[in-house]
């Protein structure tokens, strides 16, 4: 039997954004990264979310999961300034 996964319209999805290079910066710790978003759609599809890119550009990172939560500072700034511009 096939399971169905339940989609969230409101997550931010690769698909979504159409920046040629997606950026990841982490003020905490100054890790910044750039992929392009071509390569990254070819790794996990178009329909991926920005917080499993996260996930997975961020591991590694020891503040990611600690006993209080997720502190990781990683963010995309692509995604701030689509919020930013009202989008």
């Amino acid at each position: 039997m096939r399971r169905t996964r339940i989609v969230d319209d409101a997550t931010p999805r690769l698909k979504d954004h159409k920046v040629p290079v997606v950026e990841l910066i982490c003020r905490v710790c100054d890790r910044r990264c750039a992929h392009e978003r071509k390569l990254l759609v070819k790794a996990f599809g178009a329909s991926v979310t920005f917080a499993e890119i996260r996930r997975r550009m961020a591991m590694g990172c020891e503040r990611l999961q600690t006993t209080k939560g997720d502190k990781c500072g990683a963010h995309f700034p692509c995604l701030s300034n689509d919020l930013a511009d009202g989008s």
